[in-house]
């Protein structure tokens, strides 16, 4: 039984203008069809954005514009549920959130994306040195749990961080605003650091890591630079 493509888009609509926290519709285009408040103050926009894309608003997300289409794609085409750390400059300020983003199919057909979002720090206490965010296909849970050894220093947790997400060392220079001899220094001294545990390389460090807790760290230091990254897709993690 096919449904009338506005009266569904309408009754998600009511239902996203009474949630409290940002929320809105995109088509599969980028195109927003619908946000609410929080979403528009969050981002500076104007009262009807309606026809608007990312790439028109006056926030600092609008440099994102296609990393967000990409992320949009990416949950159509696996009609996905796909969930984000979002790092940017918004109308109030730095500040990180989760959003996330579930495939609006009508009648068969991919429309596009429904998406809402916390702020990181209603969810978790972002005192520790590092969050761990845990997923699975129900539910999006938080802890502060972590791997208690061995302990690392801040910039060896961020380069461990993109390691384990398939970075190579160019990569994380530049994701890390360091020299690539400074990237390797810290590879080293991880692998000394984890010397205790039988780890002697790269490899083997990347190994033990992703099996022992370490690929559910997400560093402080990550949420001081500008970024959207997906957290619970096993082929995009990074």
């Amino acid at each position: 039984m096919n449904i009338n493509q506005s009266t569904y888009l309408s009754v998600l609509i009511h239902m996203l203008s009474s949630y409290p926290y940002p929320a809105g519709l995109k088509t599969k285009d980028g195109i927003f069809e619908y946000a609410n408040d929080a979403y528009r103050n969050l981002v500076n926009a104007p009262l009807e954005m309606k026809g608007l894309k990312d790439s028109d608003l006056p926030c600092d997300t609008a440099a994102f514009y296609d990393v967000f289409i990409e992320q949009d794609k990416l949950s159509l085409a696996h009609n996905k549920t796909i969930i984000t750390i979002d790092v940017h400059n918004y109308a109030n300020g730095i500040d990180a959130y989760i959003f996330t983003k579930q495939p609006v199919i009508i009648n068969g057909v991919p429309w596009g994306i429904q998406f809402t979002a916390n702020k990181v720090r209603d969810l978790i206490n972002m005192t520790s040195v590092v969050e761990v965010i845990a997923t699975d296909k129900s539910h999006l849970s938080f802890h502060t749990t972590r791997p208690l050894a061995p302990q690392l220093t801040s910039s060896q947790e961020i380069v461990l961080f993109w390691l384990l997400r398939g970075r190579q060392t160019k990569q994380i220079a530049q994701l890390i605003h360091r020299t690539p001899k400074a990237v390797e220094k810290q590879i080293a001294n991880l692998i000394s650091r984890f010397s205790d545990y039988g780890i002697s390389s790269r490899a083997g460090l990347i190994e033990y890591a992703r099996g022992n807790g370490w690929l559910s760290l997400i560093p402080t230091q990550l949420f001081k630079i500008p970024m959207s990254l997906i957290i619970n897709h096993d082929d995009q993690s990074d």
